[in-house]
This record gives C-alpha cells, sequence and structure tokens, in this order.
C-alpha cells in the first residue's frame, strides 16, 4: 500500500495552547493518568501536551512528603472479578494502541507501523503496513476498516487496500477513536478535543462537545492522546471526558443528556489525570472501562454503578513492573477493550503487546 501524497505529518509536532498545557500540569499528580509515587517517579510535563515515548524523560524522584503509596490499590478482591481468560496472544507489535473486531469476528490491532489482523485463536490473518501511525481503527460496514491518523482518516476495502482519504485539516486532528453508524461515523478528536460527526462518504456533519455554557456544555478535558467515543443502544452517544473522570450521554445533535463517573484512587472510581482512556458498549448497555496508570478493566451497569472487574492490576505484571519502576515509556500507554459476540472481553495489554479473550465465569449452582 502506498501513502497518500496529501497525507499530513504526525500530530506528536504540534504545539498545544497554553491553557491546555496548564490544565496538564495542574493534573500532573499523577503519572501520565497514573499515580505519582509508583517507584518515586514525579509526574512530569514538556514543550508538548501529547508526549510520545521517544520524548519522556525520567525526572528526579520526589521526596517522600510528597509522594503517595498506591501498592494497595494494585491488588483486587477476587470475588470482584467476574471474567477469566480463555486465551492470550502475542501481537508481535511495538507498543499497540488500535483495536477493533471485524463482522467475521476477527481481532485488528494497530502501532505506529500498521495494522495487524488475528483470528480468535491467535494466528495473523493479515498484515498492513501504513507509514503513518496509526491512532484509532474502526470495522466498515461491508468489509474494511477506517484507520485513525494524525491528520485523516483512511479508508480500507475488505482486501486492505486504500479507499479513501479524507483529511482534516482544521488544528491539530488526533482521532484516538472511532464510532462507526448507519447514518453517520462519529471520531474523537484528542487533538481539537470534540467529536468530529462525518457522513458515509467522509464529509463534516457537526461538531460535538465544543464549550458552549448556553448549552450546558463545559467542554472535554482531554490532557493526553486518550478519547473515545461509542454508540449505546439507547441511540445516545457515550463519549469520555477523561480528564473529568466521566462518561457522558450525548445526542446525535450534541445536547448533553447525562453523565457519571468520579475521581477515586478506589476501584469504583478513576484514578489518574484521564481515565478511562477507553470503554465498550454491551448489548444491553452496561460498560467495560479501562484505565492506565493503575491497569483496570472494569464492569459498570447502564447507568453507571460499579458492578465488578474483567481484570485488576495485578492481571498486567508487565506494566505494573515498568510503571512502579518509573519507566517513561508507560506514561503515554493505555489498556484497549472489544467485546465479541459472544459477550468475551477482548482486551489489548500495550505495554504486555497481548490480546487477551476474557470469558465471564460461570454461575455459581
Amino acid at each position: 500500500m502506498t501513502e497518500s501524497p496529501n497525507n499530513p505529518p504526525d500530530a506528536d509536532s504540534a504545539e498545544p495552547d497554553a491553557a491546555a498545557n496548564r490544565r496538564s500540569l495542574l493534573r500532573a499528580a499523577l503519572i501520565g493518568g497514573g499515580v505519582v509515587g509508583m517507584g518515586g517517579l514525579a509526574g512530569f510535563a514538556g514543550k508538548r501536551l501529547f508526549l510520545t515515548e521517544r520524548e519522556a524523560r525520567p525526572k528526579p524522584p520526589l521526596g517522600p512528603e510528597f509522594t503517595y503509596d498506591v501498592s494497595r490499590f494494585q491488588q483486587t478482591d477476587p470475588a470482584m472479578v467476574k471474567f477469566t481468560e480463555e486465551k492470550r496472544f502475542a501481537t508481535g507489535m511495538e507498543r499497540p494502541r488500535a483495536l477493533a473486531l471485524g463482522a467475521d469476528g476477527s481481532i485488528c490491532v494497530g502501532d505506529g507501523s500498521g495494522l495487524r489482523r488475528f483470528s480468535a485463536a491467535g494466528e495473523m490473518l493479515e498484515e498492513m503496513p501504513l507509514a503513518l501511525p496509526v491512532y484509532s481503527v474502526a470495522a466498515r460496514p461491508g468489509g474494511g476498516w477506517f484507520v485513525g491518523h494524525a491528520g485523516g482518516i483512511r479508508v480500507l476495502d475488505a482486501a486492505g487496500t486504500e479507499a479513501g482519504w479524507w483529511a482534516q485539516p482544521e488544528g491539530k486532528f488526533v482521532p484516538t477513536s472511532i464510532a462507526v453508524t448507519g447514518a453517520a461515523i462519529y471520531v474523537a478528536d484528542a487533538g481539537g478535543r470534540v467529536v468530529v460527526k462525518l457522513d458515509p462518504k467522509g464529509k463534516k456533519i457537526a461538531v460535538i462537545g465544543a464549550r458552549d455554557l448556553d448549552r450546558n456544555l463545559r467542554g472535554f478535558v482531554v490532557p493526553s492522546p486518550y478519547f473515545c467515543v461509542r454508540m449505546a443502544p439507547d441511540g445516545l452517544l457515550r463519549i469520555a471526558n477523561p480528564g473529568e473522570h466521566q462518561i457522558e450521554a450525548f445526542t446525535t445533535d450534541g445536547d448533553l443528556e447525562i453523565a457519571w463517573g468520579r475521581g477515586s484512587f478506589a476501584v469504583e472510581g478513576f484514578c489518574g489525570c484521564c481515565n478511562p482512556v477507553s470503554f465498550e458498549v454491551f448489548p444491553d448497555g452496561s460498560f467495560v472501562t479501562c484505565e492506565k496508570g493503575l491497569p483496570r478493566v472494569k464492569l459498570y451497569d447502564a447507568h453507571g454503578g460499579f458492578s465488578g472487574l474483567v481484570a485488576g492490576p495485578e492481571a498486567f505484571p508487565e506494566y505494573l513492573k515498568a510503571a512502579n519502576a518509573g519507566t517513561p515509556e508507560v506514561l503515554n500507554v493505555g489498556i484497549y477493550a472489544a467485546i465479541d459476540a459472544q459477550g468475551r472481553v477482548i482486551v489489548l495489554d500495550s505495554v504486555g503487546a497481548t490480546v487477551r479473550i476474557m470469558r465471564r465465569k460461570e454461575a455459581a449452582p
């Protein structure tokens, strides 16, 4: 596949506005959405809002009076864990950060060099090299993929051939999540901190979630490149407001209806500067959410009530080891989830570069 000549450069080179950078600094009590005190490494802020792994640099540790011991949150009550691991396989990719399921049940994973498609058994079915880093991916109706890159959306057909490039030239477009419906494609733009609504041919229809006090819209707080949108069974969009530790429900016309979630180290809440980093919606309207910093995959009912975990922090030992050691690479690394037709939760662990297939535990007799 050849790269489109009008593809823009990676958005990591763009400067943030000063106000957003101040907000990021104020929230730097937590490591990249995780916790200050993991290994004694202080949270840090660079000149850019979205730091890449190569830009992360360790800082001198804070004194004990400025750190917070989170070790007790790294173990969870086994009774809270409602799923068990059925299958795990390595992606062979470097820091994968995009996950989607095809209509055939195949698992598509993206990283800085392209896409790989796997069977549920872990067999690699297809490799699609791309010249631009992948921020997000979503299945196209009828086959193929929408792929989010800095500056635009690439359209791939069922054979993996490029069928279009939807350029988004305004500002710093960083498409970290894509939700596809019959009438529209909704793209969570972490650079612009809005959800962009596109028609099936890629034409912009509307922008959802921009700050508008007359409509009671405070805007989205997105300190790092994690911003997720999904369509729920009730016909309302669900959009993460990670800096506010909430999931918000919007009409497709952009009216805010309800919101839930709160900031907390406790398992019921969302910790760090910016969580949840991703989520998915079950057919019954309940949620599975993912957090970075303290890697947790959790369950909530349709109204936002905590109902258990798919996996607690102890299920991600590589992630915890790197976080506790203050390894800079984990500052910008998330966890992602999808739900297959059998109700299993597919979890992408970026640090371990693995996919895990999690099934619900059998109910006790």
